[in-house]
């Protein structure tokens, strides 16, 4: 302890990385459980990853969801949709990217936008 009291945890990116990939396996294991129990309930084409070109935590993202599905022994074959390419009046072009749907609902709890008008990056 320093004379100015204690030193403050200077988070790494690394670290960050690393809780940001647990939080994320929590919230799939709560998703998942909370509506299937087992691996043959759970469908993957119920759980959409939304992305766009350019959305710089795409790549991070899917790869945390990618290790939080194999660590459960789920299948990795979630629809990738560019929330661009959508019609213009589809709700989901209101969620920033990424997100990740299962059966319609963000797996961070996140409520379904009102409007497209305000969609996040």
């Amino acid at each position: 302890m320093s004379p100015s009291g204690p030193t403050p945890k200077v988070s790494t990116p690394h670290a960050s990385l690393k809780r940001m990939r647990w939080f994320f396996l929590i919230a799939v294991v709560i998703v998942v459980s909370g509506e299937a129990n087992t691996a043959e309930r759970f469908s993957a084409r119920d759980l959409v990853f939304l992305t766009r070109d350019g959305c710089g935590n795409t790549t991070r993202m899917r790869l945390s969801l990618n290790e939080a599905l194999a660590s459960l022994g789920l299948p990795k074959d979630y629809a990738l949709v560019d929330i661009d390419k959508l019609n213009a009046s589809d709700r989901r072009r209101g969620y920033g990217t990424p997100t990740v749907l299962y059966r319609n609902k963000d797996v961070f709890g996140l409520v379904e936008p009102d409007s497209i008008d305000t969609a996040p990056s």
